[in-house]
């Protein structure tokens, strides 16, 4: 693999790793998803490392693919980060129907008290 493909794609790939580190700290990557993308940021940057073992013994036999373009690795980038856009949405709309959920409970709660504080269930006989 050229070096500079190695370089590029190292890069890319510690990118991806500080950008998922600064979705989780701004609260808009949940853990679930952050486990996924801290894990594929650092899985990338070990295969930029050491190219030459993973395709020359274990990708190569498997596929016969010796090298790999660098179109596909742009694709493979562009498709990555869509996703990731996709875990950030998944996650803020995983936030909101919670809070809507406890808005639900505590609205409910609030109309049994008022119905139950109106609409007596013992009525006085005259």
């Amino acid at each position: 693999m050229l070096v500079q493909i190695q370089i590029i794609i190292g890069t890319l790939s510690v990118a991806l790793f500080l950008i998922a580190f600064e979705l989780i700290r701004k609260r808009r990557l949940r853990e679930e998803y952050s486990i996924l993308w801290l894990s594929t940021g650092l899985a990338i940057l070990v295969f930029s490392l050491t190219p030459e073992f993973f395709l020359s013994r274990f990708i190569a036999r498997i596929t016969g693919l010796f090298y790999l373009s660098a179109v596909v690795m742009i694709a493979f980038f562009f498709l990555l980060l869509i996703v990731l856009h996709f875990s950030v949405v998944i996650s803020k709309l995983t936030n909101q129907s919670k809070e809507l959920a406890q808005r639900y409970a505590l609205l409910e709660l609030e109309f049994k008290e008022l119905k139950r504080h109106y609409l007596p269930l013992d009525k006085p006989s005259s």
